[in-house]
């Protein structure tokens, strides 16, 4: 099994995630670890109901891991089959392999799904807690004291991770259980420089299908089940108009930032405080950029230098992204006497280097101590300094007087055969012994050294060829003792320079870490810069107010009409629905709304010429579904997902978006689901989500309280004018269909058309109401007592009724009669 996983982890892109989940008993807590920054991150333990499954759902889309931990009772393995569209092998009637950690061993099983993620399943019981548990208290981390005993690891331990939350524990526990056994040369104990615990409550939660529709990356879905899943393409997205990135590091921040929207209203202040310090400080964003530009995969470097497989180029841009880190910093400091500053990132970078003990300071200066990477690069070997070692002095002197012996020894051969002796070099490698390399060129095949009898060719690799003379076969008998004294001796010193480093490295990847961060908020103030962004003012009061707001798309595209949006305050309307039968961008508009929320909660200035955007907690939407024949659904059946989801998990600080829901469906089924999706919302009162609705369904106002004081209903009819319903139940507004009045044939038409269809969703209303439908007798009697003009009016009485002793369930039937026959409303 390991190396079963092992094959999978490395056949991938090494940057990626690991999820670990576990759940119980409606609970829910998660661990991740991130490949490229060799961190592990622990997800606080969250109420999670099933089937719902909210916070994993998100957890699953923001972090898109490689491979799954999952733990738990039989009836969530059953939910991760269909939650993350892999199979579990929970219902499998064979066990899988074992998991050992000492004397300790819980069963576990892996399953592959070929090209997508991979699973892994651990048993959930007190047994597996305990050795998740162990495993933990066994991690040695950065910062810890020099060789701690068990009670000082639990307390430095404690004061990360909150040891109470049992099912936390068993999740991070599995990922290090998991860590120990997928082949890598290294421990956990190096893999994982630094635990930051993440909070659920400062998430803001987007679903994976708002993505999709508000197009932040551009990703299309294949409709066929063997290529399920999304495909990166070039398209147009939100996420190509923000990268203006100038490292790759700033470019997998904005990916972070695009995929982690937040609900923290300081962490907002300060970076929408970063942006306006960067658009009004363009000479000095200017040079960041300069000096972002030149850091790299700062993470990678670091494990290569763990593995130790690490060469005298991966130190020397270690190095350089030491010293431009440094440099960023340093040019941060410039800044300080700059009041604006106060409260931004750039901030931070400057006060850190102020600390004359910094890590970045303290790590330049020990690498530039110990390690000659000029010479090293030269000699295409890590060499280092002499002064610091006697014995590696000494060694190191034998050894390059056999060099130049060996140098000597050929550099007649070598002038004969007319090659540069630039380009000579003599280095001994631990397989081979001493070996001359030289680079493979034209010149050097024309040299006919590959037929000199003298010259043996040992192997050919990257462009260079090594060559043996029997000089360095008679050396390598006589001096391999002391070479592999030498190597022994520097293999302890970098392990001693690597220890060194990595005490520190958690602190420098931090500041790298605000690097990338600030390179994506720098390409923030470079869109709000070409597009003419406004900062929005992201309050704790339930206001949404949007002045000119224009889609962040659409507006490069063409003409693009703005609008006014305005919502709480004065205006208590939570929930507006507009109605239009016309094409006249009510889907547009939605995208719209929720893109610059979305946008006011990453950091990023809006397009809009002012915005003043509530904090909220989630943005659901009900907007386009891409069809599949994977799913097992059909169009209505996606609608119905859907809005079971809006409806179920929307707060009173969430944001829902509903496009022509019910039209999957006939008219009379889909405007009454329509109709009920919002009268529940209705019924939260001030507690409502603030809501926008756009539907085709004609005088949809009719059949709604729009006395309500939370509902706004306005109507466009085919001229695109708007049409504001009275504040009665009576609405006497001009239908979108055009009717020629002088007609009386057509009126007659039109009239029974909305009679039928009043009849009907009253029906409707009362076997929702009652439970059952009234006696067939009782419908003949509203027919024939009610003038075809009448029956709208009737209808609206007998549904929506002026006193809660109407209509009761004992006698349904008879008062449908007497209504009919009484006096109006």
């Amino acid at each position: 099994m390991e190396e079963h996983e092992e094959t999978v982890l490395s056949e991938r892109n090494p940057t990626g995630k690991i999820l670990s989940l576990c759940w119980n008993a409606g609970a829910l807590a998660a661990s991740y670890y991130d490949i490229d920054q060799l961190e592990l991150y622990a997800v606080q333990q969250a109420i999670e109901p099933r089937p719902q499954y909210v916070l994993l759902r998100e957890l699953v889309r923001r972090y898109n891991p490689l491979f799954y931990l999952i733990s738990g009772p039989s009836c969530f393995l059953d939910d991760c089959g269909e939650l993350l569209r892999i199979p579990t092998p929970a219902n499998e009637p064979a066990p899988g392999p074992s998991t050992v950690d000492g004397n300790n061993t819980t069963n576990t099983t892996t399953t592959s799904t070929g090209n997508g993620p991979h699973i892994k399943i651990h048993e959930f019981n007190a047994r597996s807690q305990a050795i998740a548990k162990h495993r933990l208290l066994a991690l040695k981390l950065p910062g810890m004291p020099r060789e701690p005993d068990e009670s000082e690891c639990r307390t430095f331990l404690e004061s990360i991770l909150p040891f109470e939350q049992e099912l936390l524990v068993h999740s991070v526990g599995n990922l290090l259980l998991l860590l120990d056994g997928i082949g890598e040369p290294l421990s956990p104990d190096r893999l994982v420089t630094k635990i930051n615990l993440v909070t659920p409550s400062t998430q803001l939660i987007i679903d994976g299908l708002t993505y999709e529709a508000l197009q932040i990356f551009d990703a299309s879905r294949h409709p066929s089940g063997f290529k399920c899943g999304t495909a990166e393409s070039r398209g147009m997205s939100v996420y190509s108009l923000f990268n203006k990135c100038a490292s790759r590091n700033g470019e997998q921040w904005l990916v972070r930032l695009m995929t982690q929207p937040i609900r923290d209203r300081d962490e907002l202040h300060r970076r929408h405080e970063t942006v306006q310090w960067l658009l009004e400080n363009i000479g000095y964003a200017n040079q960041l950029e300069q000096h972002l530009k030149h850091l790299s995969n700062l993470g990678l470097l670091y494990r290569r230098i763990l593995q130790g497989s690490a060469r005298n180029e991966d130190w020397k841009a270690f190095k350089k992204n030491l010293y431009y880190l440094y440099s960023l910093c340093k040019l941060c400091a410039l800044t300080l006497d700059d009041a604006k500053v106060a409260g931004t990132l750039i901030e931070s970078l400057g006060r850190y280097v102020r600390n004359h003990d910094n890590a970045l300071k303290q790590i330049l200066f020990t690498i530039d101590k110990c390690l000659d990477l000029e010479r090293g690069a030269e000699e295409n070997k890590l060499i280092i300094r002499t002064g610091l070692d006697r014995t590696i002095d000494q060694l190191r002197e034998q050894y390059d007087g056999l060099r130049r012996l060996v140098l000597e020894t050929t550099r007649v051969e070598m002038q004969i055969l007319q090659l540069d002796l630039g380009n000579i070099c003599v280095t001994y490698l631990p397989s081979f012994g001493f070996v001359i390399s030289t680079q493979v060129d034209e010149q050097l095949q024309r040299s006919g050294i590959f037929e000199n009898a003298s010259f043996e060719l040992v192997f050919q690799a990257d462009a260079t060829a090594y060559f043996q003379i029997q000089l360095c076969k008679e050396l390598n008998t006589e001096f391999g003792v002391m070479i592999g004294q030498l190597i022994e001796q520097e293999l302890a010193f970098q392990t001693r320079l690597i220890s060194s480093v990595g005490h520190r490295f958690p602190e420098v990847m931090g500041v790298f870490k605000d690097a990338g961060k600030l390179d994506a908020l720098l390409s923030f103030a470079t869109v709000a810069k070409m597009y003419r962004y406004v900062r929005p003012c992201v309050g704790e009061d339930k206001t949404l107010q949007i002045g000119a707001g224009r889609h962040v798309m659409l507006e490069h595209r063409r003409d693009y009409q703005a609008h006014d949006t305005s919502v709480g305050g004065a205006n208590l309307h939570y929930v507006n629905v507009i109605a239009a039968d016309s094409t006249i961008g009510k889907t547009t508009y939605l995208k719209e709304l929720a893109t610059i929320c979305y946008l006011a909660h990453i950091g990023s200035f809006v397009p809009a010429e002012c915005a003043r955007i509530p904090l909220l907690d989630s943005i659901y939407t009900r907007l386009d579904h891409p069809e599949s024949i994977f799913s097992g659904r059909s169009s209505f059946m996606s609608e119905l997902y859907q809005m079971a989801l809006v409806l179920q998990n929307s707060s009173s600080r969430s944001l829902v978006l509903i496009d022509e829901f019910g039209k999957g469906t006939n008219y009379v089924e889909g405007k009454a689901l329509l109709i009920a999706s919002i009268e529940h919302l209705l019924k939260r009162q001030q507690d409502a989500p603030v809501t926008f609705v756009t539907t085709r369904f004609a005088r949809i106002g009719e059949f709604l309280p729009v006395s309500h004081r939370f509902l706004r209903v306005t109507e466009v009819n085919s001229s695109g004018t708007r049409d504001e319903p009275e504040t009665s139940r009576n609405v006497t507004g001009n239908d979108t269909t055009t009717v020629d009045v002088t007609d009386p044939n057509q009126l007659l038409e039109t009239a029974y058309q909305l009679a039928s269809r009043a009849v009907a969703f009253t029906l409707l209303k009362l076997h929702l109401t009652v439970g059952r439908l009234p006696e067939e007798e009782t419908v003949r009697t509203l027919f024939s007592a009610t003038p075809v003009t009448r029956v709208i009016e009737r209808c609206l009485e007998i549904s929506h009724p002026s006193t809660s002793t109407l209509l009761a369930n004992d006698d349904v039937n008879e008062a449908l009669p007497n209504r009919t026959a009484g006096s109006t409303h």
